[in-house]
């Protein structure tokens, strides 16, 4: 089973931070956004981290969700098979419905291949 990187924000760099301007309360609001994932698709808690320090380096064993001007920022835009982006008010707001269908699908076609 891939580990799950949630990157919503970056403690360096011009991306700091993204969803709400303090680095703690971000912090917490993708901490939250992780346990919703996590709970909601019966995965370990350990499974579905955030990654605060992104080095925009995409290993093909981990699947990103990334926000996404984030993602649309970085050096690798576009689409890859292990990258999930979602909007700024999803990751604030812990919505996880549709990123959480996505996901399960794409954890379903992983573990079929």
């Amino acid at each position: 089973m891939p580990e799950i990187k949630v990157v919503g924000d970056i403690r360096s760099g011009k991306y700091q931070p993204t969803l709400t301007g303090n680095a703690i309360v971000d912090a917490a609001l993708i901490d939250h956004f992780c346990h919703q994932l996590a709970s909601t698709l019966h995965l370990a808690p350990h499974q579905v981290t955030a990654e605060h320090h992104w080095n925009q380096t995409l290993r093909p064993q981990n699947i990103y969700i990334i926000e996404d001007r984030i993602w649309n920022a970085s050096r690798t835009p576009g689409k890859h098979p292990n990258v999930l982006t979602v909007p700024a008010t999803d990751l604030q707001r812990g919505r996880i419905t549709a990123i959480g269908q996505r996901l399960a699908a794409l954890l379903t076609q992983s573990t079929t291949h």
